[in-house]
């Protein structure tokens, strides 16, 4: 039997660490990577774990199957078209119960501390968003059953990833736009947070499916339903607590616990709204979320060789191409922005887990640039944290700056996260760890190509403008 063109055979892998969970007590200390996990009472053995990956979302599963939405369509015009008929002409309550979910907004949500959430984000940006592109994406790959369903939907395809990565940008910049941008019914995140679900519901229609023609392909039974509660709350904490580890661990920055509480805050409500079913209350507080993290992490990551490919191949589709071809930078010793990615992200993952990933270090000179990198978002703090007006104003900026490009990026405006088929052509990136070594590059387009200097140059103007403004206010 042929295999589908976009997907490969498989044999499960079991993450090493998963057994250790059912055997830990209160108390006991395990260094994992180069983390020390503390075992609490809050923390959830493996076996509590998995029937989560059994358990999608219903409610949009059920709703996608009557909406008949077909790849390229707006999902979420579709509900609101279905939803608006006269109820006698609905031929099922399917999509109209997703509705209703929607709009219903639950009795824990804050929207002070939402709003307050949202300013977090703002305040702490430049580190958010280098720590979802260089660790939570870039490491997520070291969780095999989440990133066979990314490589099954295509999501390194090198035509693909930068577009996939820009709308998930979008995204996360609706969502932390506004409260305006959150209200249900009229709320540009909220429409944006409705698409995306629909989306997802796609995809575990269309894999469940394989899975049932192709079991060799993605098998239901070793994976777990593609998207499943587990994955949902790892993509979750990735968007959230993830951020204050990460930048408490490798950046040498702490969120205070009240600015922890909102921004979990934030992020619990939009979880909610992309079908999170917190069955084990684990959204409640930082200290719950942090210790069902950590065991997420030790029930299912085992990074390998090919999870290393995969990180490269992600870092390597999303970097901006030099205008100096490659080798003219290495002849006169200019750095290369993909290498600076593959160095921000061993820096963030640690040495231990990039050497996990089979991923070879980067060299002292492109340590120096991460440094220098970070130094520059310590300073951008300290300038928000100083003058309340700076970050008044600097913050719209960049979100329009952000939107500006994404839009050029994307070549449109704004994406609808339209339902996507999955791959018909064997697409899939062959990057090579060699390759990584070298620095090989793919083609992006040459607006891009001409963004990273234009970002650097912005960078100095702002921080200059930055220093010139604080002699008129002191």
């Amino acid at each position: 039997m042929s295999c589908p063109a976009g997907f490969t055979f498989d044999t499960e892998r079991k993450a090493p660490f998963a057994a250790i969970t059912e055997t830990l007590k209160p108390g006991e200390l395990f260094v994992h990577w180069d983390y020390d996990i503390l075992w609490t009472e809050n923390h959830i053995p493996a076996s509590r774990l998995e029937p989560l990956r059994k358990v999608g979302d219903v409610l949009a599963d059920n709703a996608l199957e009557v909406l008949k939405v077909k790849p390229g369509q707006d999902g979420f015009k579709a509900l609101l078209e279905y939803t608006s008929r006269p109820e006698n002409e609905q031929e099922s309550p399917a999509p109209q119960l997703l509705m209703d979910q929607m709009m219903t907004v639950p009795e824990w949500v804050d929207w002070e501390q939402v709003r307050r959430g949202q300013e977090v984000y703002w305040r702490y940006h430049l580190f958010i968003i280098n720590a979802l592109l260089h660790f939570s994406l870039a490491g997520g790959f070291a969780i095999p059953k989440i990133a066979k369903v990314l490589n099954s939907t295509g999501f390194l395809n090198g035509k693909k990833t930068k577009q996939r990565v820009m709308e998930t940008a979008q995204f996360i910049l609706d969502v932390t736009h506004s409260l305006e941008y959150l209200q249900p019914g009229t709320g540009v995140a909220w429409e944006s947070i409705i698409r995306v679900r629909l989306l997802h519901a796609n995809v575990r229609t269309r894999l469940s499916r394989l899975s049932r023609a192709h079991s060799k392909y993605y098998n239901v039974e070793e994976h777990g339903v593609p998207i499943n509660q587990e994955d949902l709350l790892a993509t979750l904490f990735s968007f959230s607590n993830t951020m204050w580890r990460v930048m408490e661990k490798r950046m040498d920055v702490h969120m205070a616990p009240q600015e922890r509480e909102d921004y979990l805050h934030l992020w619990r409500y939009v979880g909610y709204m992309m079908g999170v079913d917190d069955v084990l209350g684990v959204t409640h507080s930082p200290e719950l979320a942090d210790a069902c993290l950590e065991s997420i992490v030790l029930h299912l990551a085992d990074p390998d060789s090919e999870s290393g490919r995969s990180c490269a191949s992600l870092l390597q589709n999303i970097a901006p191409q030099p205008i100096i071809p490659t080798k003219i930078i290495t002849a006169i010793g200019l750095p290369d922005p993909y290498k600076i990615h593959l160095a921000l992200a061993e820096h963030l993952l640690g040495k231990e887990l990039w050497k996990d990933n089979g991923l070879p270090t980067m060299s002292p000179g492109y340590h120096l640039i991460t440094k220098g990198i970070i130094n520059f978002m310590v300073f951008d703090l300290w300038l928000v944290n100083k003058w309340p007006w700076w970050f008044r104003m600097r913050s719209p900026w960049i979100r329009d700056g952000h939107y500006l490009y994404i839009s050029s990026a994307i070549g449109k405006k704004r994406t609808h996260f339209e339902l996507k088929a999955l791959p018909q052509l064997a697409d899939m990136s062959s990057m090579s760890i060699d390759d990584a070594k070298n620095g090989k590059r793919v083609t992006i387009s040459s607006f891009v190509g001409r963004a990273w200097p234009m970002v650097l140059t912005a960078a100095t103007a702002a921080v200059g403008m930055a220093l010139a403004l604080a002699q008129v206010f002191p």
